[in-house]
């Protein structure tokens, strides 16, 4: 009885993680497109699908990175020009050279996250956009998992494998890697390395430079998609999926 009452909980959660996913996604993806940008630059672009769902026109300047050889080839595919390197590090772009820098579920796999936000920064066009979507270290989700002593489920990636939380969808199940170990990508893409909190993003982006238009957070794990969004406004901060979007300022004498 106590497992089957905890099947159809993750089965629930599992369902109402998904609805979240799909409502960050939407999210992101239709700030992009509201922008109408020349020149894009999607960090962990995947197969390039996720903003082709919402742009109406591709971008003349197109880029993304990405580590996982099949994916690349397939957003390669969609006219994205791809390279793959470690975010860890400097990228291969030249100063202001992007309307919008956009990374989804990208950033919590990196041990340098100021340094992304700084190339981030640095490859904007002044008065250009960076949008941003990952998870919430201070989920409601992940507050309780800490609260039963276990590990936060925006945590237990590791070493290819899911470990530290019995109550995780995929609890001890391995971890298969997209990109080879050996590939100059891979660091930082095994797992959940540094997750952050809604007030952490801001003032990460705030403190290379960024003006914070937006960041907040949705989908209240594990409660149902719906009453989610009934909630996500008195209880601020504690969705599972954080949003944020951040504006490179003019120079002074273009304000």
């Amino acid at each position: 009885m106590a497992n089957f009452i905890l099947n159809q909980l993750k089965a629930t959660v599992a369902r109402s993680r998904q609805a979240g996913i799909n409502r960050c996604d939407a999210w992101a993806g239709q700030q992009v497109a509201n922008l109408n940008p020349d020149s894009l630059l999607d960090v962990g672009c995947g197969d390039g699908s996720l903003l082709f769902r919402h742009l109406k026109n591709q971008p003349c300047n197109f880029h993304g990175v990405e580590g996982a050889p099949e994916l690349k080839l397939k957003a390669e595919a969609r006219g994205l020009k791809v390279a793959s390197f470690d975010l860890n590090g400097r990228w291969p772009y030249e100063d202001g050279q992007f309307d919008v820098v956009f990374g989804n579920q990208v950033i919590e796999h990196l041990h340098n996250t100021r340094l992304f936000a700084a190339e981030a920064f640095r490859v904007l066009k002044p008065g250009g956009t960076t949008i941003i979507a990952t998870e919430n270290l201070c989920s409601l989700l992940n507050w309780c998992a800490l609260s039963l002593g276990y590990t936060p489920f925006s945590l237990m990636q590791t070493c290819g494998r899911y470990l530290g939380n019995p109550l995780g969808l995929h609890y001890m199940e391995p971890h298969e890697e997209s990109v080879p170990i050996d590939h100059p990508a891979f660091s930082g893409i095994g797992g959940h390395v540094r997750v952050l909190t809604v007030r952490q993003a801001k003032e990460l982006f705030e403190l290379v430079g960024f003006q914070v238009v937006e960041a907040r957070s949705v989908s209240i794990l594990p409660l149902p998609d719906g009453l989610s969004q009934q909630l996500e406004m008195f209880i601020r901060n504690r969705g599972h999926y954080l949003m944020l979007k951040a504006r490179k300022p003019l120079p002074p004498q273009n304000r």
